[in-house]
């Protein structure tokens, strides 16, 4: 076995992992239950399709993240989306993110991450996902939209798993999205338990808040109420001058560590987004693990590196993979390890910046 294929198994057993244990906490629900059992088999077949495309030579990423709108009914301060300028442009249409799934599937791609903006403003697109049964759509959302015709929607949908975005505590959450924002995620949390659904929190994680967030207390908090997911995603400045908001290297040192006591005192999901990356072997960007697509449809290594040479509203998915910009990172994974900037791309992003201009990139 090659040096790659063992970080890419090391990160399929992980998966597997997940799903068995989003099994094992669900076994009170039996509806929630049979759900997890059915996803936890498309994920196995999805899996066995990826392996024979990497035996060929092909890259199939196991995870999509789908930004599909940049439109959002909130002006969150430090918001990386808004910050990014992805207003211009037509907007994937439902159609053609229909089709897109499709593709994903077929590569075995059948875990997209639906992202904005605000999500729910493209109801369109999320009930074109909802019709995707056999892939799981977690919806990151602010939670302000979640009225009750929503809640029907997600219950009638399972495969699509919302997602409520908080900050810490009342004061942090509601100084950067706004006064009444903490109240409003403990409000759509609280109707999400009683509907006895499966849902999640991300919470980001900065130098400022890095103990409260990773505090078996604060998130037994919200597991009391119901909360089975949680993303700690680790903060990406926009500039320099936000540097100092990023995690310490002390703190990426500790985190390892605290997901695991995490993992055992709480029956719930864990996922850290983008770490843990050093145990696979470098930066899982551009197709080795995941792969982002903006609200324009450029196809961009992930969320935290909007740089692309192909965009999928012209080309196959399985085709835009296969771009050079994509390829030249994916070929230097080892050398993007996990930085102080939270994405290695950001941090790297004068290198990447040097392979858009070399001979055979597609558009700068």
């Amino acid at each position: 076995m090659n040096r790659e294929q063992k970080y890419l198994d090391a990160f399929q057993n992980n998966l597997d992992y997940f799903f068995y244990k989003a099994v094992d906490i669900n076994l009170s629900n039996l509806r929630q239950c049979g759900f997890w059992i059915k996803t936890m088999n498309h994920q196995n077949h999805a899996a066995e399709v990826r392996q024979k495309r990497l035996e060929s030579g092909l890259p199939a990423p196991p995870v999509m993240i789908c930004s599909i709108t940049s439109r959002c009914n909130l002006k969150c301060r430090g918001c990386y989306a808004m910050a990014k300028g992805h207003m211009n442009g037509r907007e994937i249409p439902a159609q053609r993110f229909e089709s897109l799934v499709r593709e994903a599937s077929a590569i075995g791609t059948n875990i997209i991450l639906l992202a904005g903006g605000e999500p729910l403003l493209r109801r369109d697109i999320l009930e074109s996902a909802g019709r995707a049964k056999e892939t799981i759509f977690p919806v990151f959302t602010n939670g302000t939209l979640l009225d009750g015709d929503y809640i029907r929607f997600f219950k009638k949908n399972r495969n699509l798993l919302p997602v409520l975005s908080i900050e810490g505590d009342r004061q942090r959450t509601d100084d950067r999205r706004g006064k009444g924002l903490y109240a409003t995620v403990l409000s759509a949390a609280e109707v999400l338990r009683r509907s006895k659904m499966f849902y999640g929190l991300s919470l980001t994680l900065t130098q400022d808040n890095f103990d409260e967030l990773t505090d078996p207390g604060y998130l037994g908090y919200f597991h009391k109420r119901g909360c089975r997911l949680f993303f700690l995603v680790e903060y990406v400045p926009q500039t320099e001058n936000d540097m100092h908001l990023c995690i310490s290297e002390q703190q990426q040192n500790r985190l390892p560590g605290l997901l695991g006591q995490l993992r055992e005192k709480l029956p719930a999901l864990f996922i850290c987004l983008p770490g843990e990356e050093d145990q696979y072997g470098g930066c899982l960007a551009a197709g080795r693990g995941f792969i982002h697509v903006s609200p324009t449809g450029d196809l961009e290594p992930c969320p935290f590196a909007p740089y692309s040479d192909t965009n999928i509203m012209e080309m196959p998915l399985k085709d835009a993979l296969n771009s050079v910009l994509l390829g030249r990172i994916r070929d230097s994974h080892h050398l993007l390890t996990e930085s102080k900037g939270g994405c290695t791309l950001w941090e790297n992003r004068e290198w990447v910046e040097m392979q858009m201009e070399k001979p055979g990139s597609l558009r700068a």
